[in-house]
C-alpha cells in the first residue's frame, strides 16, 4: 500500500484547507455523548490535527485520537493542551492496540478511503471492532462516487486543473490568499482515483507570488453495498446510513454515505 503520511507543512496549513462541515461536529458530539453516558471514551480514527475531536473535547466528552501523523498529532496536542480529557496516539488505523474497549470509533473526512486493499480495508475494520464495548458504535463517511463527474474527468476534464474556490483559505505566516487548483484522475477497473493539486499564493493586486505542487494522493471510492458486505464480514451491523450529516435520507444524489454501525 503506497504511503500518503501528513508532514509539517501539511499540519499547518490543514484546518485552513480542510474546513469543518456543517453539521459535522454536532453528529459525531451526539454519538460521543451516548457514549459517555455508558461510561465508555470515544475513539478518533485519524484525528489529524484535531478538527473534530478538540470541540468534542471541548463540549464535555472524554476523547482518544488516533492518527499515523506526528506532525500532526503535535497541532492536535498544542490545540487541546488545556484540555485533560483528550489523550493522542501516534498509530496505524490497520494495526493498533490501545488495550481498552470504547463506546464509539469515528473515522471523520473519508479517512476510510485510505485504505486502498480489500486486506487494509477487513484489517482496520477487524482492529475497530476489537476496541468497540459490546453494542459500541462506529460511524464514518466516505464520499458517494458521482458517476457522472467521474465520466467528466475520464473525458473532458482529463488533465486539465480547476478551482476549487470552497476551500481557498489564508497563509498564516504571509497573510496571503491561497487559492487551490486541482485534477482528478480517475481508474475506474480498480475503484481508485489519484488527486494532484496545486496552490497559488496572491497578493493584494492578484498577481501569483508563489505556486506550490503538492505530492499526489491516492483515493479508494466504495459503493454501497461493498461497504455493507465489508461491515458485514467484520462483525457490524448496520444502524443507518444518510446522506449527510443533518441525517437526511441517503440519495443517489447525495454527496457522501455517513455509516452509523454497531458492534455485533
Amino acid at each position: 500500500m503506497p504511503e500518503y503520511v501528513y508532514d509539517e507543512e501539511n499540519a499547518k496549513r490543514y484546518d485552513l484547507a480542510v474546513p469543518l462541515q456543517p453539521g459535522e461536529v454536532d453528529f459525531y458530539l451526539e454519538l460521543a455523548r451516548a457514549a459517555e453516558a455508558d461510561g465508555r471514551r470515544a475513539l478518533e480514527v485519524t484525528c489529524g490535527t484535531g478538527r473534530v475531536a478538540v470541540p468534542l473535547a471541548e463540549a464535555g466528552v472524554r476523547i482518544v485520537g488516533l492518527d499515523i501523523s506526528a506532525p500532526m498529532l503535535a497541532v492536535a496536542r498544542n490545540r487541546s493542551a488545556s484540555l485533560p480529557n483528550a489523550e493522542w496516539v501516534e498509530g496505524d488505523m490497520r494495526s493498533f492496540d490501545l488495550g481498552e474497549e470504547f463506546g464509539l470509533v469515528y473515522i471523520p473526512v473519508g479517512s476510510f478511503q485510505l485504505m486502498y486493499t480489500v486486506e487494509d480495508q477487513m484489517a482496520s475494520l477487524r482492529g475497530i471492532h476489537k476496541h468497540l464495548a459490546p453494542g459500541g458504535q462506529l460511524a464514518f463517511e466516505v464520499e458517494n462516487p458521482n458517476l457522472v463527474m467521474m465520466g467528466e474527468w475520464l473525458t473532458t476534464r482529463r488533465g486539465v486543473y480547476y478551482r476549487n474556490s470552497g476551500r481557498d483559505y489564508t497563509n498564516p505566516d504571509t497573510g496571503r490568499r491561497v487559492l487551490p487548483w486541482g485534477t482528478l484522475e480517475y481508474h475506474p477497473s480498480e475503484q481508485r482515483y489519484v488527486t494532484k493539486g496545486c496552490d497559488e499564493e496572491i497578493d493584494e493586486d492578484g498577481n501569483v507570488m508563489r505556486k506550490t505542487y503538492g505530492r499526489p494522493m491516492e483515493i479508494r471510492y466504495f459503493h454501497r453495498y461493498e461497504m455493507e458486505h465489508l461491515l458485514a464480514r467484520c462483525g457490524f451491523e448496520i444502524e443507518a446510513l444518510y446522506g449527510d450529516f443533518y441525517k437526511n435520507e441517503y440519495t443517489s444524489k447525495s454527496a457522501d454515505f455517513i455509516w452509523v454501525a454497531r458492534k455485533a
